[in-house]
């Protein structure tokens, strides 16, 4: 091969070091989520019909599924996600959570805002989950911040500091559900009212697994005056043993 044909190949077609985000295989053309065909083919994208309220995946002909059905009381109006919790995906957000791969979050944000578009939610501003100051400064960072980042690039208003977690309270995940429901509650308080007052606004998590945290936070945002709020997570976690 002409070695002007093949460094122009090598420059344009095989990019160098840009890697799928799942197996490390170099990508061979440009690809939105630094994901190649194969991965992006086997993601656990969440499809389907799923819970009006809540985005849980439901197989029947049921619009709710059994736990909103049940009236668990919640604070947001409506959630979605654009995964499922496992495979590639769940190893990517404890990638990023607890191994510190910030960059990760620059990919699986436009994942999320994309899920935003398909739902066609309308919201005024964005507010990611906040985190503890204890947190915080144990993780270094908020992951829920990073993942707003696709929103910052459309031109959406991205508010870090309107409500704020005051309360230290125990690991979510060491908990049943039932004591999730109350773990959280009163943890959260928005600072700034007239960020919210009137508004639609968009919640912004990891993962949804009871819905516990974004139900409180929202509780707090209604309380503040918001008109609405919706939530949008990378992941859905499946309760176990459902049956819709």
């Amino acid at each position: 091969m002409n070695k002007r044909i093949r460094k122009f190949l090598t420059q344009t077609v095989f990019m160098k070091d840009i890697k799928c985000l799942f197996c490390d295989c170099e990508l061979d053309k440009p690809s939105r989520y630094c994901v190649c065909d194969k991965c992006l083919s086997t993601l656990p994208f969440l499809t389907g019909k799923v819970c009006t309220y809540c985005g849980e995946p439901i197989k029947s002909l049921a619009t709710y599924c059994l736990r909103c059905k049940n009236h668990i009381d919640r604070g947001f109006d409506r959630a979605r996600a654009m995964f499922l919790y496992r495979d590639q995906i769940s190893k990517s957000v404890k990638d990023l959570k607890f191994f510190g791969k910030k960059y990760l979050a620059e990919y699986l944000s436009d994942f999320l805002y994309d899920c935003y578009v398909r739902e066609n939610f309308d919201d005024d501003i964005v507010i990611p989950a906040p985190m503890s100051e204890k947190s915080l400064k144990n993780r270094k960072f908020n992951q829920a911040e990073l993942l707003c980042n696709s929103f910052l690039e459309n031109g959406f208003d991205v508010n870090t500091t309107c409500i704020v977690k005051n309360k230290e309270t125990e690991n979510q995940a060491k908990l049943n559900f039932k004591d999730r429901q109350t773990n959280l509650v009163g943890a959260f308080k928005v600072v700034d009212k007239g960020a919210v007052k009137n508004k639609n606004v968009l919640l912004v998590d990891d993962v949804f697994t009871t819905g516990a945290t974004v139900s409180e936070i929202a509780f707090a945002l209604k309380k503040a005056g918001a008109k609405r709020v919706d939530v949008i997570t990378l992941c859905h976690e499946m309760p176990e043993n459902t049956t819709n």
